[in-house]
């Protein structure tokens, strides 16, 4: 049945479908074949991954499929007894009642002690839904709990009952698709539960690292009637955010009732729990500066890609055990400008859960209001100050309605300069208007910067080295070092010239300064080299030199061999050169079969596939074919023998392009070449 779904989804590209038979096709297909949306799912995603179709496109027909297969669903739920759909078709997202401990209050009954870190470090976020009376608010909490005790257990022997009961209680032991293990749960919040697992595929392929993460839907989420494409929706956002510090998402899938998404396995801490350790010992500046970096360059690319969070808190960050920095959990993230909310158009609206964390939380995002880049801002500097205050909340996570109210003012944070003090109160404000308004100037304001001073104070501390013995030489290392930093500014900023020319010298580097450029153009290499591959290998755009583009991969990743957004393009690059050798290797067999040897007006012929191979292949087997010279070779001695001297100087002067070792077609050259042409 998948060559059906694929072959409807053709058609429609092709403009010989309109959108309602497609719709209908793909739900009478589904309503027959249990995994047909994931086979159409997965066909589609490569359509999108080797640009053959645009981003409008894939999102247009991704809520195709999903339409569709919902009402498929729906209509056989009576035979398979999918829980997670709910029976009232026509209940309002308003009317939500799943969440645990649901209670009414007015804003102004929101205590100041509303704290979303509970003893073991969890973050709580409360759902926000406008009640019937005038300034009510229905407030649901659900627990993010990040447990590190929990071990795996023995696999479980599952009974092969029907698929709407076979995961009733799922857990450690389980195995999804015949293909994941699950070994032991991460964490739980209001939509999902994290579970470690082993992939057995992985295993197969001896990959030394099998383990990913997997987040089904919660038992009370099922209940809810989008919570298919409430997941399906979450795992198509982080798919598209192809950055080192946003976690990988790999896939959407469905075992019998269990709707799961399958992410990278991570190692470390969430940030929750990192805030709750440095309040009894903080972190160094330069340490937290990092990490603020960090989480500023995988916010930036996000509002880049048009998304906002919409729930940037410390529990959906995670600090790797490398020292690096990763975003999570783009469940509730929302489109920033109505053209791109119009194309995430589904059933399921995020906004309408209107998810928040109080001590996170903007006013404007308490009230409903349309998602902004600085809602995520304003999270992002109440995270930046916890970090560098030792722990400390800069309202002491008090709701921010509140605060303007309650007249509270962030302390200044000792040993931030006057520029990132400044720029840091200026995030935290929390009126929007007065808010930074871009995460790269938030992020631009909190790292260090060269002053008019510094030409004193390094004269200052030149003096002072000097004077106390240390020697010239350590000065000029220091002055050395202080000028890489100036430099990565400069490159940050938009020098291009000088970071062409810093990336090419970085293998001439000191290993120490190689470190610092690395780590400080992280960002801006990745994408330097991800822009060059581009540019000499895109098939549709007649670009076909794969061997540079290996070439240009294996510089990057020798500076950055654990990147997933250079493995990611990897992965792209080899799959677009393998489908174009497909696709060449067949016309080379076309042509061959036809005897199509020489130039044709038309150029379908082999003189134009085996050049394209070449640039491609240069050690490609076809490009030694014997068979090849051979045919060129009988097909030149056929036209000597007709007396058509001519055509077959034509074969023979091909063949020789192609084999110019080939002493037989030599041989016969030079015959030829005595011969009076007809």
């Amino acid at each position: 049945m998948s060559e059906v779904s694929e072959s409807l989804i053709n058609d429609y590209f092709a403009g010989s479908l309109n959108i309602n038979d497609l719709e209908q096709g793909l739900a009478n297909i589904f309503d027959v074949t249990p995994d047909g949306h994931t086979e159409a799912q997965t066909y589609l995603q490569g359509l999108y991954t080797n640009e053959s179709i645009d981003s409008n496109g894939f999102s247009e027909i991704s809520q195709i499929i999903s339409k569709a297969n919902i009402q498929s669903t729906l209509k056989n739920s009576q035979k398979t007894d999918i829980s997670y759909f709910n029976d009232d078709r026509t209940m309002h997202l308003t009317d939500i009642s799943y969440f645990n401990d649901d209670r009414t209050m007015h804003l102004t009954d929101i205590s100041d002690e509303i704290d979303d870190d509970d003893e073991n470090g969890s973050d709580k976020t409360v759902i926000v839904r406008m009640g019937t009376a005038a300034g009510d608010i229905h407030i649901s909490e659900s627990l993010m709990d990040f447990s590190e005790d929990v071990l795996p257990t023995e696999p479980k022997i599952v009974e092969k009952t029907s698929k709407s009961s076979r995961y009733e209680n799922l857990g450690p032991g389980v195995t999804l698709k015949e293909r994941f293990v699950l070994l032991e749960k991460l964490g739980q919040g209001g939509m999902g539960v994290v579970f470690k697992a082993k992939d057995l595929l992985k295993v197969e392929a001896q990959d030394k690292d099998p383990y990913v993460a997997i987040k089904v839907l919660t038992d009370a989420f099922k209940k809810y009637s989008g919570s298919f494409i409430a997941l399906q929706r979450e795992a198509s956002k982080a798919q598209r955010l192809a950055h080192p510090n946003i976690a990988t998402v790999y896939d959407f899938d469905r075992d019998g009732n269990t709707v799961f998404m399958t992410m990278e396995y991570l190692q470390g801490k969430p940030l929750n729990l990192l805030i709750k350790e440095i309040s009894k010992k903080p972190l160094k500046l330069d340490h937290a500066l990092h990490i603020i970096d960090e989480l500023c360059s995988g916010l930036a690319y996000a509002h880049e890609k048009f998304l906002i969070h919409s729930d940037f808190k410390p529990g959906n960050c995670f600090l790797l055990n490398d020292g690096h920095v990763k975003l999570l959990d783009f469940g509730i993230a929302r489109a920033s400008t109505q053209t791109d909310e119009e194309k995430e158009n589904t059933m399921f609206d995020p906004a309408k859960l209107s998810a928040v964390t109080p001590a996170y939380a903007t006013p404007e995002m308490f009230a409903g209001m349309n998602p902004d880049p600085r809602d995520d801002i304003y999270g992002l500097a109440c995270v930046a100050y916890q970090l560098l205050a030792g722990g400390k909340h800069p309202y002491n996570k008090v709701a921010s309605p509140k605060i303007k109210e309650l007249g509270i003012n962030p302390k200044p944070i000792k040993g931030l300069n006057r520029r990132q003090q400044k720029t840091l109160m200026k995030a935290l404000n929390v009126v929007r208007e007065d808010r930074i308004a871009e995460v790269d100037k938030f992020s631009e304001g909190m790292r260090s910067r060269k002053s008019y001073t510094k030409p004193i104070v390094l004269a200052g501390l030149f003096i002072f080295m000097i004077g106390a013995g240390l020697g010239y030489k350590p000065f000029l290392e220091f002055q050395a070092e202080q000028e890489l930093y100036d430099k990565i500014q400069q490159i940050k900023n938009g020098n291009k010239a000088l970071m062409i020319e810093t990336i090419w010298s970085l293998d001439q580097l000191a290993p120490e300064r190689q470190k610092i450029i690395s780590v400080g153009l992280r960002r801006e290499i990745i994408t330097f080299y991800r822009d060059r591959i581009r540019s000499v290998f895109r098939p549709k755009e007649g670009l076909y030199d794969y061997p540079q583009a290996q070439d240009l991969l294996k510089q990057a990743k020798k500076h950055y061999p654990d990147s997933v957004a250079l493995s990611t393009i990897e992965d792209q690059v080899k799959e677009q050169r393998d489908r174009l050798m497909n696709s060449l290797v067949s016309l080379y067999k076309r042509y061959y079969d036809a005897k199509k040897l020489i130039k044709t007006p038309n150029g379908e012929d082999l003189t134009t596939v085996l050049p394209l191979i070449k640039r491609v292949d240069p050690k490609h087997y076809l490009l030694k074919d014997k068979a090849l010279s051979d045919l060129y070779l009988t097909e030149s001695e056929k036209m000597i023998a007709a007396s058509k001297f001519k055509d077959a100087s034509i074969y023979i002067v091909t063949g020789l392009k192609l084999f110019p070792d080939d002493t037989r077609l030599q041989s016969l050259n030079k015959q030829i070449n005595v011969q009076p042409l007809n």
